[in-house]
């Protein structure tokens, strides 16, 4: 067996304590180990960004039951899906004109706002990172608009000349 000198050992020990310290600073970054919660990637705002542009391509398109489900869980369970395909389906918002995001900033490491404007509405949406996934947050007014009942909600647009 050979011996290593004193001062060879000591810079081995001080590489693999180095090694040590960065995997698991890398682990933790990355989202592996004990600060990522079992292995889960944490959340990417463009991955948000993303959600955003797919909810908004099936709201114009006319797609109600594929942009409910990407909501946030209170948003889903505020309006129920059969709901808000039932409304947009009777009273239809113009199709075929596109949402255009004017911009995106992240809020907090699991919130990400979304400026847009689609013909002359503008407005603001946020993203939420729930269980893993990037979820859309309907605002406040439209789930007031809900509270309103089916019903209520449909004559409401009707009356505003919001249906096309």
């Amino acid at each position: 067996m050979r011996r290593l000198p004193k001062r060879g050992a000591a810079v081995a020990a001080a590489c693999l304590a180095l090694a040590a310290v960065a995997a698991v600073r890398l682990g933790q970054h990355h989202g592996t180990g004990a600060a990522g919660h079992g292995g889960t990637p944490p959340p990417q705002p463009q991955q948000a960004y993303a959600v955003a542009r797919q909810e908004f391509g099936l709201l114009a398109g006319g797609g109600w039951a594929q942009a409910w489900s990407l909501w946030t869980d209170g948003a889903r369970q505020a309006v129920p899906q059969a709901e808000f395909v039932r409304v947009n389906t009777a009273c239809r918002p113009v199709a075929g004109v596109p949402y255009v995001i004017d911009g995106s900033t992240a809020v907090s490491a699991t919130a990400v706002r979304v400026d847009w404007h689609r013909a002359g509405a503008t407005g603001s949406n946020t993203l939420l990172y729930q269980a893993g996934h990037w979820r859309f947050a309907p605002d406040a007014a439209t789930l007031a608009d809900y509270g309103l009942g089916t019903d209520q909600l449909i004559a409401t647009r009707r009356a505003a000349h919001s249906c096309h």
